[in-house]
């Protein structure tokens, strides 16, 4: 992601924190979709890590915010469509 790079080594941290906690994030709602039996506990999980997200985007400067705003709100509609009922 192109807004971390000639930064210190504490902000690269604090967006690659972002980066793995969205991939999480996509694979738990991919996941629920796959695995209908567990899909209710999944999501909680999915929720959570959005959860953490958004604690940790608020932290980040204004420019990294919006970097990562896209794949933040990608992340909300694929748990929204994961849902069984959503």
């Amino acid at each position: 992601m192109p807004c971390r790079y000639g930064t210190t080594p504490e902000h690269r941290i604090a967006v690659e924190l972002v980066e793995a906690d969205l991939e999480i994030g996509f694979h738990l709602a991919g996941l629920a979709e796959s695995d209908l039996a567990d899909s209710k506990r999944i999501l909680c999980d999915a929720e959570d890590v959005y959860l953490d997200i958004l604690a940790r985007v608020i932290k980040l400067d204004p420019q990294d915010r919006e970097c990562l705003a896209p794949l933040v709100g990608e992340l909300r509609r694929a748990i929204d469509l994961a849902h069984p009922h959503g």
